[in-house]
């Protein structure tokens, strides 16, 4: 018993000592009524109707971990009892009286987290679970005696702790907490019967909460942050009941940074107005009932060229066109483009220009018709304003060569070659800025002579396919290598397979 009292005692120390640190901490004061439900009952729950009643109380500490959960400490002493003596001499069971000195350690989830209630909700539900220890002492009451028995004369055991409640916000200092707790001891005998059941005691309780923090003021203005609407008030300055700084025009700019605080105007104005909307505020316009420019202390410049229309020379001049001393337009470079339009102001003297002043670029591409090889397909500045060869497409011609087949011997397609060779024609005409270069290879079977007439021979043949499809004979480049230039050894028949074959490749013209 000794040991227990002093380890309740070191962790409420403890306890106490880590809520005095916490920002929001609360204590409770409980008073509890508790059930039995084990074997003496059939583990059957009466529920309220506290048949055997006996009062005990608790003391419990909170932390604020967070909005939905609760750090808490509930020490207690709950007394149990089922089949008092007085039932006894009408021939009622064995009973059970103990009396729990525990301390429980939970973990509290509470559902005004602002998912389903909100934070500062004056009514709470919340559950708890967690873990706690029992300094256990009971007593049976056998049927027809009078004399308590002892069961557990003092042990200290561990318990599993779930529950639930509500919270009943009164104020930020104080609130009345209801709970029912199943304390489930890790240990079946304290009621005299082992059977393997888990035998528990339901704890309901009422308690006051009081809280142990002064609500947070972190601008000091007298306005707690829980209702402060504005709690970033700067020091000394005079604040509503909601904490937020006097408006006294109220055109939403506070007194203390208003320049005209009996004057409604715009924030963007330092609270002052703008007569005339032109983003000056009249203290400062020196013409408040035009619309100016600030260059000009709010009077205007009409054709917007940067020269005041008093003494601008030209004063129709469209907005945005560089203009000299006396507001008349600028052409830099010469190209009869205003530099307001102009968006190549430094082209040298003599190049032709678009409607924008720049280099012509007839495709679009950004690359000047002058160094564009393609100047009617866009493409890109690496490949000379040509249109770069996608690796989809080289993949494409790479496959379609090798499904072209001859006659044995012979330069003649077979007409399994035919849907390749369509294929070869429609990459062509996807890339007319390009031609198609043809190279026809054989194996060494048979004397270079003639191996080399017959590459020259089938890649011709492939050539004039093309031809018929269309592809300018100008586009095609086709030329025979015979046996000189294998990719495989030519000792195997797969390697000589290899060899012979017919090679395309896209190039700029």
């Amino acid at each position: 018993m000794r040991t227990c009292k002093s380890l309740l005692t070191t962790v409420l120390l403890l306890t106490f000592f880590i809520s005095s640190y916490s920002q929001r901490s609360s204590i409770g004061f409980h008073v509890n009524a508790n059930e039995y439900i084990g074997d003496l009952n059939n583990h059957n729950y009466s529920l309220y109707k506290f048949k055997y009643f006996k009062v005990g109380g608790a003391v419990s500490l909170q932390q604020y971990l967070n909005p939905s959960f609760n750090l808490m400490e509930m020490a207690g002493y709950n007394r149990v009892q089922w089949g008092p003596v007085t039932d006894l001499y009408q021939g009622a069971k064995p009973g059970v009286d103990a009396d729990f000195l525990s301390l429980n350690i939970m973990l509290k989830y509470k559902l005004n987290n602002g998912y389903l209630f909100k934070e500062s909700s004056s009514f709470a539900p919340f559950l708890v679970g967690g873990l706690g220890v029992s300094h256990v002492k009971s007593k049976g009451y056998p049927v027809g005696s009078t004399t308590g028995a002892t069961i557990i004369e003092g042990e200290t055991k561990p318990s599993l702790v779930l529950g639930a409640g509500i919270f009943f916000r009164f104020s930020d200092a104080v609130g009345l907490e209801l709970s029912s707790i199943f304390n489930r001891p890790f240990y079946d005998a304290w009621d005299g019967v082992v059977r393997g059941g888990n035998d528990i005691y339901l704890a309901h309780s009422a308690g006051l909460i009081f809280s142990l923090k002064k609500p947070a003021d972190t601008d000091k203005d007298g306005v707690p942050d829980k209702k402060d609407q504005c709690p970033n008030t700067p020091p000394g300055v005079q604040v509503d009941a909601k904490g937020c700084p006097i408006d006294t025009d109220a055109d939403g700019v506070a007194d203390y940074i208003d320049k005209c605080p009996h004057e409604p105007g715009t924030a963007e104005m330092n609270g002052c107005p703008d007569t005339d909307k032109d983003g000056i505020a009249d203290i400062d316009d020196k013409c408040p009932a035009v619309p100016g420019i600030a260059k000009f202390a709010g009077c205007p410049d009409s054709d917007g060229d940067g020269v005041e229309d008093s003494k601008d020379q030209c004063p129709n001049t469209a907005a945005g066109t560089p203009v000299d001393a006396n507001g008349c337009p600028l052409d830099s470079d010469g190209d009869k483009v205003p530099d307001n339009l102009d968006k190549c102001p430094n082209t040298p003297a003599g190049t032709v220009v678009d409607e924008n002043g720049c280099p012509a670029d007839t495709d679009g591409d950004g690359v000047p018709n002058a160094i564009d090889k393609c100047p009617n397909t866009p493409g890109t500045a690496s490949n000379n304003g040509c249109p770069e060869v996608k690796e989809e497409t080289k993949k494409r011609l790479n496959f379609a060569t090798r499904g072209i087949f001859f006659e044995f011997g012979k330069a003649k397609l077979k007409p399994e070659s035919f849907p390749k060779l369509d294929e070869v024609v429609s990459i062509i005409n996807e890339y007319p800025d390009y031609n198609l270069r043809l190279g026809g290879h054989t194996d060494n079977v048979g004397s270079d002579e003639s191996n080399l007439k017959l590459s020259q021979a089938r890649i011709d043949a492939v050539k004039n396919y093309l031809i018929s499809k269309g592809v300018s004979q100008e586009r095609l480049e086709a030329k025979g290598y015979g046996e000189s230039k294998p990719i495989a050894s030519n000792k195997t028949a797969v390697g000589r397979a290899q060899n012979r074959r017919v090679e395309m490749e896209l190039y700029l013209k």
